[in-house]
């Protein structure tokens, strides 16, 4: 068992963890604090009794600012499998101001002064920038890029893009952008699914998004980076930033794509200084996530992970198989471990799919559904990756770790708590 992840180093728990906090550079653009931030691939232990898992997530990069600070953290991207590879910009190695840790950096705004940010997309390239969970590529914005236009029919179950190597055409999957969560802010900063960047150097007919755009009084950062400006224009509240790439949002954010962004006025200031509300705050961060368990459990509860692409015990799992309603192979045409309702098995039926229902390779003419249970002799004709329309998973996740403890005095306290998770609501009455 673990104990809750606070901020800063001092709050880190047993395991080590903890939400780092930005350090702001009020300098460089006065009137506005100013931050560079990356986006990279690390590992992070989240529950004791897992090894470290394989996240992406941000980190606040050191610069001449805040040298002084700064733990002078020579960054990597960590991989699957293999040495973590070092970061480099223009040959050079870079330098992050803390240790990655996941839901990091933290950021404390101020309500009407802006906050700048120059965000670096510092993922590997090519293959080694695929993402380590399953994805679907037949979701809009996944897969197939305008370059590939009217391709050649493929294989329904296995779409060219979801091949490893990618074909040239395809979106990659080392996209990323930030989107203030929450925040009032001008278009071109929003952070919007077409506002992605991939990192530089990154061999790709689509380098960034199409709306992509930069702050106008703060110079082009050049290839793999962009400018963004939040107004704090609104009263306080925590609010967060994640990722919101076309396409894969839902897996940058799960895999830690997300930190926490506080903002703060005079009128919170007062009720604080009054004693109105506790002056003690601790932020709840909460998520759900599911571990890939050890090989014996892996092979009867998903026989079909691939844990040389996605990882093994530790790694997050995600759902990616369509698991019809039905099954016409059993008596009853029930299937009693199905989620959706597959069209041309229906009433009424879905009927003239350009895919539809397909021979089942597993099915056994001689099994007999009166005595056991039987594949039926056709599968959905859908993609082996499929995304799961919700995830809802089975472990719940504060601040980073997995069934977390904390130790409190008998005194009152204020709990900043936000929901991060992509699709499950919390009771916490």
């Amino acid at each position: 068992m673990s104990s809750l992840p606070g901020l800063g180093p001092t709050g880190a728990n047993n395991l080590g963890q903890y939400i780092p906090v930005a350090v702001a550079d009020t300098t460089s653009y006065p009137g506005s604090d100013y931050y560079e931030l990356a986006i990279v691939q690390y590992r992070e232990q989240m529950h004791p009794d897992l090894p470290a898992t394989l996240l992406r997530g941000y980190v606040q990069l050191e610069t001449a600012e805040n040298a002084g600070v700064s733990k002078h953290v020579a960054l990597v991207n960590e991989s699957m499998e293999g040495a973590p590879t070092p970061i480099l910009i223009d040959g050079n190695p870079v330098y992050a101001v803390d240790t990655p840790h996941y839901l990091g950096p933290a950021i404390s705004a101020t309500k009407d002064r802006p906050v700048r940010i120059l965000f670096r997309n510092l993922l590997p390239t090519g293959q080694d920038g695929d993402l380590f969970v399953p994805v679907d590529t037949t979701v809009m914005g996944s897969g197939m890029g305008p370059e590939m236009g009217d391709a050649a029919v493929m294989d329904p179950q296995n779409p060219a893009c979801g091949e490893s190597p990618k074909p040239r055409g395809c979106y990659t999957e080392n996209r990323a952008v930030l989107h203030l969560h929450g925040g009032i802010t001008p278009w071109i900063s929003d952070g919007t699914p077409h506002q992605w960047i991939t990192p530089a150097g990154e061999d790709t007919p689509y380098p960034r998004g199409v709306s992509v755009q930069n702050v106008p009084d703060m110079p082009d950062p050049g290839p793999g980076a962009v400018t963004l400006f939040y107004t704090n224009q609104q009263s306080a509240r925590l609010l967060w930033y994640h990722d919101h790439a076309w396409g894969i949002t839902r897996l940058n954010v799960y895999v830690g794509g997300a930190g926490p962004y506080l903002l703060t006025d005079n009128a919170e200031q007062k009720l604080k200084q009054d004693g109105v509300v506790p002056a003690d705050e601790i932020p709840l961060v909460l998520q759900d996530k599911t571990f890939v368990p050890d090989p014996a459990q892996l092979a009867t509860e998903d026989p079909t992970w691939d844990t040389a692409r996605w990882g093994g015990k530790g790694n997050l799992w995600l759902p990616h198989v369509y698991v019809p309603a039905q099954n016409p192979g059993d008596a009853s045409g029930v299937n009693a471990f199905g989620r959706w309702a597959y069209g041309p098995w229906f009433w009424p039926p879905t009927i003239n799919l350009q895919y539809g229902p397909m021979p089942n390779p597993y099915y056994d003419a001689g099994c007999n559904p009166d005595t056991t249970w039987c594949e039926p002799p056709q599968i959905p004709g859908v993609p082996n990756l499929s995304m799961g329309m919700e995830a809802y998973h089975d472990t719940p996740m504060i601040n980073g770790a997995a069934y977390p403890t904390m130790t409190v005095e008998p005194k009152a306290y204020r709990f900043r708590i936000l929901n991060a998770a992509n699709d499950r609501f919390f009771n916490l009455s």
